[in-house]
């Protein structure tokens, strides 16, 4: 059975990025561990490792073998957007509730209550909806498949995108029965965040967590004592640079006075 879970996944995953594809470390004991286990996990990888495959090939796993819908709670309508068109490489009928298409939330019901849909996408301030909870929820016809917190450091008080409204997942895991797999998934969590995260999910959560390091991500820290001396800098070192760049300022008086510094020494910059 374990043998034909791993095979079949690694068919989908050819189906999704192309003939040859392979799994990188972690990827197929995540998804294991979700469609056969039905565990509950958090993924700690860095951006761009693939996390969001992992949650996809899970969902098309299960409901081929007769689940519900997967639950995402995702915190970007962009994020959202993006993952549904990675869904449809697989074949996985992706639908979203959100606050730009309230004309199709008849629709998305329906489907709901019809078994048409693979998976759900939502923000954690859907679950503030009476009407989601009380209605939506409860019309899907095979209850939910799997449940899935994308960005999970927004649980904690610990994390630098903490938002209160990811508080409300931790009432609605403890309503799911102990067959229903949960995944988890960041790129930004630290010891803290991530025991804080086991706490709302359960002290049963399984940890998988690889190296965060981003080969392609350099960071050099400069001291300057003053305004005038971080101006100069700015106005030596910027067109040394290749290609675009942000400037991040603490207010906007300060992100305006520095594009005028910037325009006055020929640099092409915009507040």
């Amino acid at each position: 059975m374990a043998n034909d879970v791993a095979r079949e996944a690694h068919r989908l995953l050819e189906q999704m990025l192309g003939r040859g594809a392979r799994f990188k470390l972690g990827q197929l004991d995540a998804i294991l561990a979700l469609a056969r286990d039905h565990e509950r996990v958090l993924l700690v990888e860095k951006t761009g490792w693939g996390k969001s495959l992992v949650y996809f090939l899970a969902t098309r796993l299960l409901r081929d073998g007769g689940a519900g819908p997967t639950l995402l709670i995702s915190p970007l309508l962009s994020l959202m957007r993006n993952q549904i068109d990675m869904a449809e490489q697989i074949r996985i009928a992706a639908l979203t509730i959100n606050s730009t298409n309230p004309e199709a939330w008849d629709h998305i019901a329906e489907q709901l209550a019809q078994d048409r849909c693979d998976i759900l996408l939502i923000s954690p301030e859907r679950l503030a909806n009476t009407e989601f909870r009380t209605k939506t929820l409860p019309s899907i016809k095979k209850g939910i498949g799997m449940f899935v917190v994308d960005e999970a450091h927004c649980i904690s008080d610990w994390g630098h995108d903490f938002r209160p409204d990811y508080r409300r997942i931790a009432a609605i895991v403890n309503l799911l029965g102990p067959d229903v797999p949960v995944l988890a998934t960041t790129a930004t969590a630290n010891d803290r965040v991530i025991q804080d995260v086991n706490t709302q999910l359960g002290s049963n959560l399984r940890v998988i967590r690889g190296s965060l390091t981003r080969d392609s991500l350099y960071l050099q820290n400069i001291v300057l004592d003053d305004q005038a001396e971080r101006l100069a800098w700015l106005a030596e070192w910027v067109p040394r640079l290749n290609g675009s760049g942000i400037i991040y300022c603490l207010t906007v008086v300060d992100c305006e006075r520095v594009a005028r510094w910037l325009q006055i020494q020929g640099i092409t910059a915009h507040a």
